[in-house]
């Protein structure tokens, strides 16, 4: 398995591009940045989930009066 290099990108990399006028490497710097948000998202909604429908099964588990 090998190890990708990360590269961070900020949106201070982004104001640069546009700066100097570079379009690609702007909208290359967004998309990293988008990417970035959604996969946070994704990992928090992730394990939202997973930790509410355990609360759901136990509850469903238990005797009711």
């Amino acid at each position: 398995m090998s190890e990708e290099n990360e590269v961070v990108v900020t949106s201070t990399d982004a104001i640069k591009a546009a700066v100097d006028g570079d379009v690609s490497s702007f909208k290359d710097v967004v998309n990293d940045l988008l990417m970035d948000k959604i996969k946070d998202s994704i990992e928090i909604k992730t394990h939202d989930v997973s930790t509410n429908f355990m609360s759901a099964q136990t509850a469903d588990q238990e005797p009711e009066e």
